[in-house]
């Protein structure tokens, strides 16, 4: 089963990374050979990150388990999104901390439900799609629980497989329009590299966590940037959200603000020739954080392995 989470994850991300690189062929093809680095350093790591041969089976209570609490946060936060029309960003970020301050053991598993809940309203899907996307999270959840320990935006890449599963699968039909973000990338990249440090020394410098550190940086670009009238606030904010899910990264995988730096400076890139692709679904800010964070230890260790080449000469 571990192998079946494995694999959902490599596979989302290969398909919108990949994706992504392809299609810089149209308009910029410039960024081609960039874009197929990065996509490069993604399997790299992957291959390094492959489970062992034998692996523990999900019991039925830790299944039954994942699937109920992802699912809360799946419906909360489409609730408080859709209903109360706070916005997909504010309330996947309060659904986050109220998550992390009333049910810290299962806060995991209700910020991951979160994303889910994030799929845009222009998205075209009813109730029951929200309810088949939260119950396929929770069982990605489950089966990649111990994959990819440690890696930011996993969450998110597991959301997102759930609603790359029901678009296929079902007459939801995600967002098809043409975005550019190209004319304020500086503005997405300083975003992204603040963001995600900020995140980093939220969550390991001052101990508050993952969830707790990646909500409340969320919350705070959801609120501050539309209350501000910043230009193009909606898309800064959740430039925001994404490179926080870089900073939710443990320390054995990013070990410093340089490491941060360096995946949030991908993150960046990927989010602004991503933009025209699987447009609205919940997850997609998480899948290019994760994506970004392995790619970034990914070319990291085939730097290094090419410069111990060299020495050994």
């Amino acid at each position: 089963m571990r192998w079946l989470g494995f694999a959902s994850l490599v596979f989302m991300t290969l398909l919108l990374f990949v994706q992504t690189a392809v299609s810089s062929l149209d308009f910029e093809i410039i960024m081609v050979p960039f874009l197929s680095i990065i996509v490069v350093g993604f399997v790299w790591e992957a291959f390094r990150e492959l489970p062992p041969k034998r692996s523990s089976d999900v019991s039925l209570m830790g299944y039954v388990t994942s699937v109920v609490w992802v699912s809360a946060g799946t419906l909360t936060a489409y609730f408080v999104s859709i209903y109360l029309g706070l916005g997909a960003i504010v309330a996947a970020a309060l659904v986050g901390l109220v998550g992390a301050a009333l049910v810290k053991d299962h806060a995991v598993e209700i910020y991951c439900g979160a994303f889910v809940g994030m799929v845009s309203p222009d998205v075209l899907h009813d109730l029951g799609h929200i309810v088949l996307a939260g119950v396929i999270a929770g069982t990605l959840y489950s089966i990649a629980r111990d994959v990819f320990e440690g890696y930011g935006g996993k969450l998110g890449a597991i959301a997102f497989s759930s609603w790359i599963i029901v678009s296929t699968s079902s007459r939801c039909e995600l967002i098809d329009v043409l975005l550019e973000f190209r004319h304020f990338g500086i503005s997405i990249m300083l975003f992204s590299l603040a963001s995600a440090v900020l995140t980093y020394v939220l969550s390991i410098r001052l101990k508050n966590g993952p969830v707790v550190a990646s909500s409340l940086v969320s919350l705070l670009g959801g609120l501050l940037l539309p209350a501000f009238g910043a230009e193009n606030a909606a898309e800064l904010a959740a430039v925001v959200m994404a490179a926080s899910f870089v900073g939710m990264s443990s320390r054995e995988k990013l070990r410093s603000e340089k490491a941060v730096l360096f995946s949030a400076l991908i993150m960046g890139i990927m989010f602004i020739y991503s933009a025209n692709h699987f447009g609205g679904a919940g997850g997609k800010l998480g899948t290019l954080a994760f994506g970004s964070v392995v790619a970034s230890r990914g070319l990291l260790s085939l730097g290094r392995k090419v410069l111990h080449r060299r020495a050994g000469l």
